[in-house]
């Protein structure tokens, strides 16, 4: 018996269920088959019956409904200004002068149109628009949405259904095809999340706002409490996340949805972010204020997890519900301070404030205020731990004031460097607040240091986890990439140690058979370069119970910091070696790196060593010269200081000094926006000569600081446990994987022992599962390349295919093609990255060749693409799959190589004619050997141009290109057919052509389409349809651009 949601009626059984689970989860009503004209009359009507008393009984006229929709059209043409729409304040509208509502005649009212608080009770109304018919030009064919939940009227959610089998990437890519034809703009513009789901899987995600925005990189799956996600689409609806139920789908909308309008961009709550979101809500509202119980708890979301949108949405939410009087954001440092602020206030409703503060007075000042719009205040640890100090010059009763009120502090990035006297300070001045705390990377009393104590010592217990690995299962951040890169050979470290512990000079000082030789032996011969560690994490100990010390343990600091430089010299070559390899994304984007040293006059050595070395490359660095206690040698780092950023000025036209930047904090700012491509400089895109290549740090930026711009950590200094877990993870914010598959990090200090040390810190904040933490090495990547060429060999086998000539004729072997071949095409750039060249040894190992890797690029780029989504619905399966490969510079190669024997043909590469007969038989031979390097559509034109020329039928011009005769057949022919049925309707064949020509993925020129129909002879298309001329032009109408369609999907499959 076949499943319910299968075969010709499978998703129309689908959505029926579906549609039926909504309606017992809150929704009120269906409305089926309606217009957006429809659903527009419906909000009206909604809006009437909200504002009732306000508008006197009196509805809406139409000039009055008018005025509103011009006022939405401008107020909420993208998805950050719709959310603001809907969230907002009251909308105004203007009443008519002779409106029967004579108290407001002429006059203002102001209307309610949504509330995020009136949720599942008084006027809120929850309807679901099934199949409506979306209005689109003359050009394109009908659409019909699956369903629309509509929330007061407006809709807010959108839904794409697909049967089973069919790829959830159907549905996603159905959405775009809708988005392109200008469906989601005026009022179903307002939709705010999508949703695609099929009874075997779910995606969502926020409203991208243009069809270029479209990125499969942020599209999400749904998961419980425990992160597991959730597949079952009754489980979204009724069960115990009922995410598309009422009232959870009206909080979504409400609470969960957030303008950036820093990036203009739509974001959407994960289901981690809103499980963190409502722990915090449900535990500030359990506080007991005046029982000085300060430990509210802390939320562990892995680094890039996007905590400080977690962090400010519960907060803002807590000020909504009078839960606190203040809501402190407090951030470690002043740099983070300003970048935090920002970026609150970028996910602040319009006329909502976040305020920044920018000396400890001014933070005393705005904790005593009482004004609405200073509720939420962003400072520092630091500014905060200092108040106490800044009431002794003030008055201290103002103080005492300030400790009754109810503060709620929200420590973002909760670190070690908080929990010492600064935080013990902070609670002791605010007896009465309730801490709670944000981290990637908690303190336990696994990797707690002697006098340290543990995050939920400090903030109370852990209310929701989001780990690394889970973080990287669902795509929300990257996996890495560590590489031990080794400046010393292992043998010549393992020598070093060994005549250092025997207190030798050489190898023919010691005695033979002495306990030093044994030692040396045991040292060169049997010790491994890194401590090893069990599976309790303890280190392996001897028979004897002494521990195992690795080489790297034996080895003096002294080692990498030489006089010489020979370790700094060796990582600045690797660095400038690889750059371009490790900077440039596959199509392009210019990525940035840190290079983090061990101390500031390692920093200083690097930057003017680069300087020397690769003047071309952009790199600064950034440090604090007064952490060193010696005052000559802090001196001399605020002269390097200054002339770093003296070279920083130079470089892109900034003017920072010691006078009016006395800190350097305008520096560091101008820095990590730069860095992050954040304002002012969020469209310096790929340009050099505005771009940080490397800025080198000692501590700076290891913690906090985001931008997905950066794709590598170059680690020259030893770190472990949370602090290694913060510094990679500057390295794995997601910006499209085809660009950076995952964050890269260096090792070149104590190689061996810092792989040891990330396997460990990785099973501490991996909650043990880590395996797909690390991507695999170049060997493994290697072995999967030809494992799935071996998949690939086979699927084209099944159809007698040799030399991968044309695309498989089964369907369900071009779908298998299709997705061997992107995982191919993934790993491929992987691998590259780790080193491989098709001419390396490395590349030898490979079952394939470059030009068989090429080949196959072009069938995968045969494949018929899967855009439909019109009316019609398709039940075939498809993958979930991008299929976005640069295949410019490989077509000019091989063109090139094609052309070469073609002008054999054409004598001009062709010395002594008397060989020419040979010479030509063996090029052609030689072309059609190699016409797999073509598109199937080129080589069958290819095939009748040679067959022509070996008949003697084209008599080939010298000059002209093998692609200008494959292009002139593909036209002429092209030509001949559309003549053929232009000449039968009475058409000007030439201008159907053009129009033709001109049609790609669904586009046609509007004016010229309707110019051609105007242009019909009407008297021969009466005799085509044998009908009279109204019915006549009714359907060439339908028919015309069907027509075109068919045709160009016809040439694309057959030619």
């Amino acid at each position: 018996m076949p499943l319910p949601y299968t075969g010709s009626h499978g998703e129309l059984n689908f959505e029926a269920d579906f549609v039926d689970e909504l309606r017992h989860a809150g929704w009120q009503e269906v409305l089926k088959n309606k217009t957006v004209p429809e659903l527009i009359d419906n909000w009206r009507n909604i809006i009437f019956k909200r504002n009732r008393d306000t508008l006197n009984d009196i509805p809406l006229s139409d000039s009055e409904m008018d005025y509103l929709l011009d006022v939405m059209r401008s107020q909420a043409n993208t998805p950050v200004k719709a959310n603001h729409f809907i969230n907002g304040p009251a909308v105004g509208i203007k009443r008519d002068s002779d409106s029967p509502d004579r108290q407001h005649a002429g006059k203002e009212v102001f209307l309610d149109l949504f509330s995020s608080t009136e949720i599942a009770g008084g006027t809120s109304r929850y309807q679901i628009a099934e199949q409506t018919q979306f209005d689109t030009a003359d050009i394109y064919n009908d659409r019909r949405g699956d369903i629309t939940l509509l929330i007061n009227g407006m809709p807010v959610i959108h839904i794409e259904l697909k049967a089973s089998g069919v790829d959830i990437s159907e549905a996603t890519i159905q959405i775009r095809k809708y988005y392109q034809e200008g469906i989601f703009r005026g009022f179903m513009g307002l939709v705010q999340v999508f949703w695609a789901i099929s009874p075997e899987d779910a995606l969502f995600f926020a409203n991208p706002g243009d069809v270029d925005k479209f990125n499969s990189s942020f599209f999400f799956r749904w998961g419980d409490r425990n992160n597991k996600i959730i597949k079952n689409w009754k489980e979204l609806i009724s069960g115990s996340t009922h995410i598309l139920s009422i009232p959870e789908a009206h909080k979504l909308i409400g609470y969960y949805c957030v303008a950036d309008t820093l990036k203009d961009t739509l974001k959407i709550c994960r289901s981690y972010q809103y499980i963190a979101i409502r722990a915090l809500v449900k535990r500030a509202s359990e506080q007991k204020w005046g029982d000085n119980s300060q430990l509210g708890g802390f939320i562990w979301c892995t680094t890039g997890g996007g905590k400080t949108m977690t962090s400010f949405k519960a907060g803002q939410l807590i000020i909504d519900m009078g839960y606190a009087d203040k809501v402190v954001f407090v951030v470690d440092r002043k740099v983070l301070d300003t970048q935090s602020t920002k970026e609150y206030n970028s996910f602040s409703r319009s006329g909502e404030n976040v305020c920044e503060t920018k000396t400890t007075n001014d933070l005393f000042y705005k904790l005593k205020s009482s004004r609405s719009d200073e509720t939420m205040i962003v400072t520092s640890m630091q500014k905060i731990s200092r108040i106490n100090d800044e009431a002794e010059k003030i008055k201290k009763d103002m103080l005492e004031k300030i400790k009754e009120k109810r503060i709620v502090f929200i420590i973002d990035e909760a670190h070690r460097s908080q929990f010492g006297t600064m935080h013990d300070s902070v609670k002791k001045t605010f007896y009465n607040a309730l801490f709670f705390g944000f981290t990637g990377t908690p303190i336990f009393t696994e990797n707690m240091k002697p006098g340290e104590l543990i995050t939920e010592t400090v903030f109370g217990p852990c209310l929701a986890i989001y780990s690394l690995a889970t973080g990287i299962r669902d795509k929300n951040v990257l996996g890495f990439w560590p590489e031990a890169v080794k400046t010393f050979s292992d043998d010549e470290l393992k020598e070093k140690v060994a005549l250092s512990e025997c207190h030798a000079n050489n190898k023919n000082e010691i005695v033979v058979g002495s306990e030093a030789w044994r030692l040396y032996r045991k040292l060169t011969k049997n010790t491994p370069m890194a401590t090893e560690y069990d599976e309790k994490g303890n280190p392996k100990k001897d028979k004897n119970g002494k521990i195992i010390k690795g080489i790297e343990d034996y080895i003096p600091s002294n080692t990498y910091n030489d006089p010489e430089h020979r370790h700094h010299n060796a990582v600045v070559k690797y660095i400038v070696n690889n750059f371009v390899t490790i900077a440039y994304g596959e199509y392009g984007t210019l990525f940035h790196g840190i290079l983090a040293t061990e101390g500031i006059d390692e920093a200083i050595y690097y930057w003017e060593r680069f300087r020397k070395t690769a003047p071309t490359l952009n790199v600064t660095a950034l440090f604090n010269p007064n952490v060193n206690t010696n005052k000559e040698r802090t001196l001399e780092h605020e002269k390097a200081l200054i002339k770093i950023v003296d070279a920083y000025n130079e470089q892109y036209g900034t003017s920072y000094n010691r006078k009016t930047d006395p800190d350097h904090s305008g520096f560091k700012e101008d820095l990590t926006s730069r860095l992050a491509h954040k304002k002012p400089y969020e469209h310096i895109g790929n340009d050099h000569s505005k771009c940080i290549d490397i800025v080198i740090v000692v501590k700076q930026l290891l913690t906090g600081f985001d931008s997905q711009y950066v794709n590598i950590l170059y680690l020259d200094r030893e770190l472990k446990d949370d602090a290694l877990i913060q510094a990679i993870s500057r390295t794995n914010r997601v910006l499209d994987n085809n660009e950076k598959p995952w964050g890269m990090v260096k090792f070149f200090r104590k190689p061996y022992s810092m792989k040891r040390n990330l396997q460990e810190a990785l099973k501490l904040y991996c909650e043990g599962d880590y395996a797909d933490v690390a991507v695999n090495d170049l060997e493994k990547n290697i072995d999967k390349l030809n494992h799935i060429f071996e998949n690939i060999t086979y699927v084209f086998s099944q159809d007698k295919i040799e030399n991968f000539e044309c695309l498989p004729k089964k369907d369900e072997n071009r779908q298998k093609f299709r997705r061997e071949f992107y995982d191919m095409k993934t790993t491929m750039r992987a691998a590259m990255l780790q080193g491989l060249k098709w001419t390396n040894s490395h590349g030898k190992k490979l079952d394939f060749d470059e030009k068989t890797y090429k080949i196959l690029t072009m069938r995968y780029n045969d494949l018929p693409s899967n855009q439909g989504g019109g009316g019609k619905r398709t039940q075939k399966p498809g993958f979930n799959l991008n299929t976005n490969i640069s295949t410019m510079e490989m077509e000019k190669i091989d063109a090139e190589y094609l052309e070469a024997q073609f002008r054999i043909i054409t004598m001009e590469d062709v010395e002594d004619s008397d060989d020419y007969d040979e010479l030509k038989s063996a090029a052609i031979k030689e072309i059609k050997k190699n016409l797999g390097m073509l598109t199937e559509i080129q080589q069958r034109y290819a095939k009748i141009v040679l067959s022509d020329i070996e008949n003697g039928i084209l008599i080939v011009e010298k000059g002209k290109k093998f692609m200008d005769y494959i292009q002139e057949y593909m036209e002429r022919i092209q030509r001949e057919k559309i003549k053929n049925y232009a000449d039968q309707v009475g058409l000007n064949p030439d201008r159907l052509f053009d129009l033709y020509r001109e049609y790609t993925s669904g586009e046609v020129d509007p004016l010229k389409f309707e110019r051609l129909k105007q242009s019909v002879d009407i008297e021969r298309l009466k005799k085509y349809y044998n009908c009279v001329e109204f019915k006549a032009r009714i359907r060439f109408h339908v028919e015309l651009k069907k027509y075109i369609e068919e045709r160009k999907a016809d040439y694309e499959e057959k030619g």
